[in-house]
């Protein structure tokens, strides 16, 4: 073999080796981005079910951020709870809670809509977003 050959054989290693690390690392990346949506979903379905069940159980309620988590504080009703952490651990910005005005007028409704934004705080364009309805079922009392 000549030694333009072997320079020809490295330099179509070196292609077909670049483009496999490549594909790699954009899978890699990929994967790692799907993931993180993922437990973002996971963590908006969480923070959903909790409120779900604290707007049926809780005649009036307020929700409070501290430290970057969601608390539930100054339950009143059927089950009374104060300072009940809502969500998991996961450490994601959470947006379009409702307020604490929207929660008063809402208590004595039987629905409210909440539009629920988890996003990454490493990567701000990193969102995943949650609209429903959390509804309450009226009793009506026998006398």
């Amino acid at each position: 073999m000549t030694l333009v050959e072997v320079l020809a054989v490295l330099l179509l290693t070196a292609l077909v080796i670049t483009l496999i690390w490549t594909t790699v690392l954009t899978s890699m990346k990929y994967n790692i981005t799907e993931t993180k949506k993922l437990k973002m979903q996971q963590e908006a379905n969480y923070i959903i079910t909790d409120l779900q069940q604290i707007h049926r159980k809780c005649d009036t309620y307020r929700l409070e951020e501290r430290d970057g988590k969601i608390w539930l504080t100054d339950c009143t009703g059927v089950v009374a709870q104060s300072d009940k952490k809502i969500g998991s651990e996961n450490e994601f910005k959470i947006s379009g809670l409702p307020t604490e005005q929207e929660i008063k007028a809402k208590t004595t409704d039987s629905s409210m809509n909440v539009n629920l934004v988890v996003s990454d705080p490493v990567k701000d364009k990193l969102e995943v977003s949650v609209s429903t309805v959390i509804s309450r079922y009226k009793v009506e009392k026998e006398e």
